[in-house]
């Protein structure tokens, strides 16, 4: 009967999903160069170059590795994530009992009487009772194809449960690396503030030393105790931005923001990755989750069209029932007290009121939008990665731009000092010197987290990485075949 089925089932109903094809561009649209000017931070793309399975070692720093291992083990987010994906598993391996006979067994005991209306013989009335004890056999031929295309529908909707799997072990990854650079850039850039507001307060002290013999303004003290205050402003902002990405990541790793085993990363001991590998511009369609998610839904709007289309035909069912019916338990198996029925069922929908018309309708209209919502994330893809690579190419420059400006501001910091101990210049003017070089430093701080940024979010742009990842698998163990056969 199973055989019956698979070969009725053959030819289904409603159109047969096509993976979607597009024209993609060779190149993403920038230069491979984008090396800087200084040698200890050059940095390549590598077209055609695989991304690996885990790219935040690409930083090569412990401390991060360490995050990120701990946040995928105890995220429960991720951990949510995992479970839904098995909840959608089993629903597709339910879907299956579809194309199988339904068996059930039956067990009862029924007291009756019959009374004399209903017989019209006058003193009829009497009553007794029986035991009733039978299996009932019922299966629904898949004549259409629709209980398959029902299956066909679920599968595909378990994969793009699978794909906001691969989307929350993306985002997470990308969220704990990106707040790690955020809080170690915050936590040098608040030792650099703080290193400021040191020497605009000797600034001050100085022009006010100056403002007693005759040597500055009142304006001069007012416009420094002015700046004074201003930078010191910045350090509580920057020390609650720092405290907050500190929260932020013991969130990410599954734990509270008072756990001490978070470690405090140094900028320092985040490398620049040398090298950035681009992959292959086609490869991005099976690799980025969001795409991989619209391509699913894609799939599963297309088999349910031929679910609405088989709702629409008739049915076909067969069912049975065998057993035995006693007056008392002990007669059961008793020749003579058996039972057996057969029966054959068409049922052909006439008249639902235009219902399941519209509901092919509508789901006719849900692919086309589907397919419509496809496009759209295959373009919003593309563009994602040509912005960062573009962002990758600016913060690049203005990297360039900070290094000079730093170099020459410590050069001018060094003569300055020079020239004082010589007695060419005054004090004050060494006080700028510095100031203007910490204000350097903090812009190149700012600038070298950037380009750290930048990193990490071209690796998650094309996708992280996560199908070269062997201890982590995204998809659960029993893979639900689409061929007609039944899982055993």
């Amino acid at each position: 009967m199973s055989m019956m089925s698979f070969g009725l089932a053959g030819c289904a109903v409603g159109p047969d999903y096509q993976p979607p094809t597009r024209p993609i561009p060779d190149r993403f649209g920038l230069p491979q160069d984008i090396s800087p000017a200084h040698a200890e931070n050059a940095q390549i793309l590598s077209v055609g170059e695989d991304l690996p399975g885990q790219w935040w070692e690409c930083f090569h720093s412990s401390a991060l590795n360490a995050l990120v291992s701990r946040g995928l083990s105890h995220s429960p987010t991720l951990a949510a994530a995992r479970s839904t994906l098995r909840a959608a598993q089993e629903n597709v391996l339910g879907q299956y009992a579809g194309l199988l006979p339904s068996i059930d067994g039956h067990a009862g005991w029924t007291r009756e009487k019959f009374p004399y209306a209903k017989s019209g013989i006058p003193n009829a009335n009497a009553s007794w009772g029986y035991y009733d004890l039978h299996v009932a056999v019922s299966y629904d031929i898949d004549v259409w194809g629709g209980i398959r295309r029902g299956i066909e529908r679920e599968a595909a909707l378990r994969d793009a449960v699978a794909a906001q799997l691969q989307a929350a072990y993306l985002v997470l990854t990308a969220n704990i690396v990106s707040t790690a650079i955020n809080a170690a850039m915050l936590s040098r850039e608040m030792e650099e503030q703080q290193r400021l507001v040191t020497f605009e307060e000797e600034y001050l002290r100085t022009v006010e030393a100056q403002y007693q013999v005759g040597a500055a303004s009142a304006t001069d003290v007012a416009l420094q105790r002015a700046q004074v205050a201003e930078q010191y402003a910045l350090v509580p902002n920057i020390r609650a931005r720092f405290f907050n990405a500190r929260h932020a990541l013991a969130d990410l790793v599954g734990s509270f923001a008072t756990d001490p085993r978070i470690p405090a990363l140094d900028l320092n001991q985040l490398t620049l990755p040398a090298e950035l590998p681009l992959g292959v511009p086609a490869t991005l369609l099976e690799h980025r989750p969001d795409i991989r998610q619209a391509t699913a839904d894609l799939h599963a709007a297309t088999a349910a069209v031929g679910v609405a289309e088989a709702a629409r035909l008739p049915t076909f069912m067969l069912s049975g029932a065998w057993g035995d019916v006693a007056a008392h338990a002990a007669e059961f198996a008793v020749p003579g007290n058996g039972m057996a029925a057969l029966a054959a069922q068409i049922v052909q929908p006439i008249f639902q009121g235009g219902r399941l018309l519209h509901n092919q309708r509508q789901a006719e209209a849900a692919l086309s939008a589907s397919a419509e919502h496809w496009r759209a994330v295959v373009y919003s893809s593309f563009h994602n990665v040509a912005d960062i690579l573009t962002q990758i190419a600016g913060d690049k420059d203005a990297f360039d731009a900070d290094v000079v400006a730093e170099r020459a501001a410590s050069q001018a910091l060094s003569l300055a000092q020079k020239q004082y101990r010589l007695g060419g210049i005054s004090y004050i003017t060494v006080l700028t010197t510095e100031t203007a070089y910490q204000r350097t430093l903090i812009t190149l701080i700012e600038a070298r987290a950037a380009r750290l940024s930048d990193s990490a979010a071209l690796f998650v742009s094309l996708g992280g990485g996560w199908w070269n990842r062997h201890d982590n698998p995204i998809l659960p163990d029993r893979i639900v075949p689409l061929d007609g056969s039944v899982p055993q």
